[in-house]
């Protein structure tokens, strides 16, 4: 397996897992999130790819076959009214084709973002995880990664003004 960018010329293959993240997110939460058409994931990749302020990690074989894909850049906490400063390494998305998942590719992106993490002086890494994704929830503590706060939500009714 090698960890590498990913260019352009890997968009199609890496569309192939956005569009599985994107379908479990809407098919769970349609509520918050888009049903996202494979041309929406297109474009959004190449932003993506094309942002100095991102990294985009795939994970191949020796033929460029994507396994999987890792998004991430750094945040930055300065001069908050509580927060201490604070450098972090922020995963946007980290994914794994559905047909190669529970082979250690998640794995070995996630030591990745940690080696990036070290060497641009990170002190942590950061992501959110859905709670309905139990399966992810399960890895990220299996990398030994904990929870560090809880996102509360309650769903406002409004009123139909036709009652």
């Amino acid at each position: 397996m090698q960890i590498r960018e990913a260019k352009i010329e890997d968009l199609k293959q890496i569309t192939i897992i956005l569009e599985q993240i994107a379908r479990m997110h809407y098919e769970n939460r349609p509520d918050i999130f888009r049903k996202k058409s494979k041309k929406q994931i297109e474009k959004d990749l190449i932003e993506e790819i094309n942002d100095d302020e991102k990294n985009v990690i795939i994970a191949t074989d020796e033929s460029s076959k994507v396994y999987g894909i890792l998004i991430c850049r750094i945040k930055e906490t300065k001069a908050h009214i509580n927060l201490k400063n604070s450098k972090t390494l922020w995963i946007e998305e980290l994914g794994v084709n559905e047909k190669y998942r529970k082979n250690g590719i998640g794995k070995q992106l996630m030591k990745k973002a940690e080696e990036m993490a070290k060497k641009l002086g990170c002190k942590r890494i950061e992501l959110n995880c859905w709670n309905f994704n139990q399966n992810a929830v399960n890895f990220y503590k299996a990398f030994g990664m904990d929870s560090q706060r809880i996102i509360f939500e309650k769903e406002i009714k409004q009123k139909s003004i036709f009652m």
